[in-house]
């Protein structure tokens, strides 16, 4: 693999997990995998108080953090909307709606394809009711 990245969260995400050491132990550990991790981080953020006890104890970074906190901001369950929408990536977000859409159409299809072969033996029946006398001409 090359240094070389296609999504400038990965680089992120490793610079945050340098900024937090445990998270190494963990996965040593086997509490989460790094990919459980990362969609953590990615969808929560890095102020998400989960990752409090991933932290360095003498990290300047964490010293700012409960600072802001301390300070008000947007409170409750808007505040939480709004990160988690700051957060999305929209070319993700493009790709589940591509297969979401392909999901949908094949299942459209197969629906479609029980359900002729149903409708044709309707018709037949239809066809066979209307005409109960079958008579021959010599």
């Amino acid at each position: 693999m090359g240094t070389e990245n296609n999504r400038p969260s990965i680089e992120q995400f490793r610079q945050f997990v340098m900024e937090h050491p445990k998270l190494r132990e963990a996965v040593k550990a086997g509490k989460k995998t790094w990919q459980q991790y990362f969609e953590d981080w990615y969808y929560k953020g890095e102020e998400h108080e989960m990752w409090d006890e991933y932290r360095n104890g003498n990290s300047s970074k964490s010293q700012k953090k409960t600072a802001k906190k301390e300070q008000p901001s947007e409170e409750g369950y808007v505040g939480k909307v709004i990160s988690f929408v700051k957060n999305l990536d929209p070319d993700q977000i493009q790709d589940h709606l591509t297969n979401v859409n392909s999901t949908l159409t094949n299942i459209q299809q197969l629906i479609s394809q029980f359900k002729s072969p149903a409708a044709t033996t309707i018709q037949r029946e239809e066809k066979s009711a209307s005409q109960q006398f079958n008579f021959r001409q010599d």
